[in-house]
């Protein structure tokens, strides 16, 4: 296990994932991770990574967004305070793709955690059998993150 800790996010990724933290001037935080070897250099959304995502592959993207012309943590569609820790099956489906690919499925959820606006994408990959398996490690994942609030 290996962890990761940077702008007021921890997270703890099993053996053999790859994992980043970053913040691009002017944005917020950003965490990428999966169960394959990720692109130093990517999109918020891990356009590259789930391109290069193979068949058994998963792709977590925890996007922050700045507050400001009219977003507001707490509201709209940041008005859920938790991040699903368990993640459900039939919440995924190819419509939620940014980029949509054969045999990827995703889901976003948008939330706010210790007062940031935040929207979760999980890009899944494989025979439905696989995917139970990678939604499985993706929920221990996410049951270990910590949110910091940033001043």
């Amino acid at each position: 296990m290996s962890v990761l800790e940077a702008h007021g996010l921890r997270v703890e990724l099993p053996r053999g994932w790859s994992g980043r933290v970053f913040r691009r001037p002017a944005g917020g935080a950003t965490l990428h991770a999966g169960n394959f070897q990720l692109p130093f250099e990517d999109g918020e959304f891990g356009d590259r990574s789930t391109a290069q995502m193979p068949a058994a592959g998963c792709f977590l993207a925890l996007a922050e967004y700045v507050a400001g012309a009219g977003l507001e943590p707490g509201k709209g569609l940041f008005a859920p305070r938790r991040i699903p820790r368990t993640l459900d099956p039939t919440a995924f489906s190819a419509a939620a793709l940014a980029h949509p690919r054969p045999g990827q499925a995703g889901m976003q959820h948008f939330f706010t955690a210790a007062g940031r606006p935040f929207c979760l994408y999980v890009v899944v990959s494989g025979p439905r059998l696989e995917r139970r398996r990678q939604l499985a490690a993706m929920s221990g994942v996410l049951r270990s993150l910590h949110f910091q609030p940033t001043s």
